[in-house]
């Protein structure tokens, strides 16, 4: 009974532990989600760069599988290519050594109890403190920092002093020193499915630090579990790229690739390397002194771990492209690879672990949304004045897709924003999410509109009734559109990485929009104006003529608004505010 009490106690510490882990994680990367995002920025611009982002992203939110989650989902919208996203992956397993690095700063030495309450406590309450958003997530991050050690301290309690010295403990544990190759491999297999099961590899590190530090497993043993829980860690990044991309599911098969290689050549000379440990941090870790042991060997463990993952990773970025081409070789590329138009290609991926960071993801998903009514619109002006059937037919054929393709799209990115919105987003975060709303919607619309102009010409194809002077004033209209919508979507695509210089050019890109809409609402204005002088001058058009000619012209002004109004949404201002600022200029002038 005693025994079943004490495997209790101990998995009531890991359970706590691991609690703690994901708090102190989600506090994390809250406080850094803007930093995260300008560290992407950098991903993209070397295989150093990236290495450099993983290794600095994973040290700050502490979770080496909330990074590589990440970095699919990243690959999966687009925003990282396979190269980027393998360098950050390497960078990842690099950053992922700090908490070992921690846990043996502070977990050994330190009487844990003293600081851990205290610490929950002051992070509990100070997520009571209104309007200070930072400072409720700070708190959220120290209890979560609390709880992780007050775990660490359940664990090591849990484990008898004299467990160590049990002669049939010792007899059971000799039986898996990695003397031999059998029993390394058996160790490695060992912490990888440990770590497959909990699903985190800090968790397990916590464990191997704990036992070995209580003398239950020596240093060698302890250096073979972490190898597996290298690999153990990958599965996490495997199982978040299922559904998603073609090259999300490469940027998980690369990561694991990496760790097996890594772990099949530490393997070939696992002595060596253990003797090379040895060597460069103080102290034996074979004592049999308990209190020098604690002192000692969780730096050995630490730093096995650490010059595993920075020398593999040395090794590995000169062959980040051959390592590439393997797994091309694995997942092949087919030729309509992420051709889906009603899918969501950048979304396929949950961020469950960064909420925020999605909105990066769904703003890609909208750009290639407004895509469509750039296609549409540049479709419209060929239709217009077309004398080819056939080809006449597969111009409207086009925007009647784009349109419908439009909808979906509209409809499944709200889905996805109005599950984002119930998640824990910052008050920004619920801000920008809301904004992307009316900006969908906007879109929405113009396809609409698209389509409306489309069935008009549609039905009077046959008929003919617009003269040269209508079909050159159609053409000029619909040019003008493009136009506008190619603007429109170059802000989306802009809004991606925004930088100082992106900011202050806002209100110029904002006053450009605001001349282009005045600009197409005069143009239909004069050309409705035209319409009316041709017809008081005698010249023939039908009543149908008439009224088709000036609906196609209000859907194509149409369409000009709701681009304003993504406008205005994307870059924070209203057309109202800006004429109301422009006032005493020009009164002055």
């Amino acid at each position: 009974m005693s025994t079943l009490l004490e495997i209790l106690n101990l998995l009531g510490g890991l359970a706590v532990f691991l609690f703690g882990m994901k708090i102190m994680s989600d506090g994390l990367q809250k406080v850094s989600g803007d930093k995260m995002r300008q560290l992407l920025g950098i991903a993209t611009t070397n295989r150093f760069a990236a290495t450099t982002c993983g290794a600095l992203v994973t040290s700050i939110i502490q979770s080496s599988s909330a990074t590589t989650v990440m970095v699919v989902g990243f690959a999966s919208a687009g925003l990282l290519n396979l190269y980027q996203s393998l360098g950050v992956i390497f960078g990842a397993n690099i950053g992922t050594t700090m908490t070992a690095w921690i846990v043996s700063l502070f977990g050994f030495k330190m009487q844990i109890s003293l600081f851990a309450l205290p610490v929950i406590a002051i992070g509990f309450f100070a997520q009571f403190i209104p309007k200070f958003a930072i400072v409720r997530r700070i708190g959220e991050t120290l209890v979560g920092f609390g709880l992780l050690f007050l775990g660490l301290d359940l664990m090591k309690n849990a484990i008898p002093a004299d467990f160590a010295q049990n002669p049939q403990v010792v007899a059971w544990i000799s039986r898996f020193r990695p003397d031999n190759l059998f029993n390394l491999l058996t160790l490695i297999f060992s912490g990888t499915i440990l770590t497959v099961i909990l699903q985190s590899s800090s968790a397990v590190m916590a464990m191997t630090l704990t036992c070995a530090a209580a003398g239950i497993i020596d240093f060698q043993t302890s250096c073979a579990l972490v190898l597996g829980e290298n690999i153990g860690t990958t599965i996490t990044a495997n199982l978040a790229a299922i559904g998603a991309s073609k090259t999300a599911k490469r940027a998980a098969l690369g990561h694991f690739l990496f760790n097996i290689i890594g772990v099949f050549w530490v393997v070939c000379i696992f002595k060596h390397f253990v003797n090379l440990i040895d060597w460069l941090v103080p102290g034996s870790p074979y004592t049999q002194d308990p209190e020098q042991l604690t002192a000692v060997l969780p730096y050995h463990i630490s730093a096995f771990h650490t010059v595993f993952n920075v020398i593999n990773t040395i090794l590995m970025l000169p062959l980040l492209k051959q390592l590439a081409q393997l797994t091309y070789l694995i997942i092949p590329k087919s030729k309509r690879e992420d051709k889906k138009e009603h899918e969501l290609i950048f979304l396929s991926t949950r961020f469950t672990n960064t909420p925020e960071l999605a909105l990066i993801a769904v703003r890609k998903e909208v750009e290639r949304m407004m895509s469509f009514v750039t296609k549409m619109t540049d479709k419209l002006i060929h239709a217009v004045k077309i004398d080819d059937d056939k080809m006449f037919t597969r111009l409207i054929d086009d925007v009647k897709a784009a349109e419908k393709t439009t909808d979906v799209l509209e409809h499944k990115i709200n889905i996805y924003l109005t599950a984002l919105t119930h998640g824990n987003l910052s008050r920004q975060a619920v801000a920008q999410s809301f904004s992307l709303f009316d900006v969908l919607n906007s879109i929405e619309h113009m396809g609409d509109c698209g389509e409306k102009i489309a069935r008009i010409l549609e039905k009077f194809h046959d008929k003919q009734p617009f003269t040269e002077a209508d079909i050159d004033d159609l053409e000029e209209i619909a040019k003008l559109t493009k136009n506008i919508t190619k603007r429109t979507r170059r802000i989306l695509v802009d809004i991606q990485q925004p930088t100082r210089q992106w900011h202050l050019q806002a209100e110029k890109t904002f006053d450009e929009a605001l001349q282009d809409e005045e600009k197409l609402n005069s143009l239909r204005k004069r050309f409705l104006h035209d319409l009316r002088e041709r017809i008081n001058a005698g010249q023939s058009s039908s009543p149908d003529a008439i009224t088709a000619y000036a609906d196609i012209l209000n859907n194509f002004e149409r369409i000009g608004d709701y681009a304003l109004r993504v406008n205005e949404n994307i870059l924070g201002m209203r057309a109202e505010e800006r004429a109301m600022n422009d006032t005493p200029a020009a009164v002055q002038k």
